[in-house]
């Protein structure tokens, strides 16, 4: 890009013709395209895998919701816990002491079901932001090729100095001002003159 601005500031000499501005209007266009384009590339590329690590929390929490609201699996699980038991012939202490290790382990669950809810809130409200920003960019985008399209405006302005001191004419200072004649500017620019 600083390639580009040096190419431009080359172009631009004090007099700007015609077809120097369509030249510095072509390159100022391709460097915006540039810019935009290479912007756009990362801020896809951030998002596809932003979302593709998300799509996999999304797919486990769902697989872990599915499994814990679904009655008829959760009783195949009860009944293969309570068949274990019988199976061991355990005594009825180790029943309490089985059933409170489950009910501990059914609130680790809960807690930790809790927080894969939270974290999925969390990527959802990210989700909604990211999607703010990209359509913000897309606005930018548009904004900037837009303006890209408008032409080229100076606002640069010359001023004539000569060494001329010709006291028959008053100068236009001289006629704005009645405090000053024509032989005090003379005087005050031969001492800027000579400084």
């Amino acid at each position: 890009m600083n390639d580009k601005l040096t190419q431009i500031a080359k172009l631009l000499p004090d007099s700007l013709s015609e077809t120097g501005l369509q030249e510095v209007l072509k390159m100022v266009n391709a460097a915006i395209e540039e810019r935009v384009s290479a912007e756009v590339k990362l801020m896809e590329t951030k998002v596809s895998g932003f979302l593709r690590t998300k799509i996999a929390d999304l797919k486990e929490v769902a697989k872990k919701e599915v499994e814990s609201d679904d009655e008829i699996l959760r009783g195949y699980r009860i009944f293969e816990s309570i068949r274990a038991m019988v199976a061991a012939e355990v005594e009825t202490s180790d029943v309490d002491s089985k059933i409170a290790q489950q009910a501990a382990e059914l609130g680790e669950l809960q807690e930790s079901l809790a927080a894969v809810n939270q974290r999925l809130s969390n990527s959802l409200h990210e989700n909604t932001m990211l999607s703010g920003k990209v359509e913000s960019l897309n606005e930018e985008n548009v904004q900037l090729a837009e303006n890209a399209k408008l032409p080229f405006k100076s606002s640069e302005s010359a001023v004539v100095i000569t060494n001329e001191t010709d006291s028959s004419r008053p100068s236009r200072e001289a006629a704005n001002n009645i405090f000053l004649t024509e032989d005090v500017i003379n005087l005050s620019k031969q001492e800027v003159l000579k400084d």
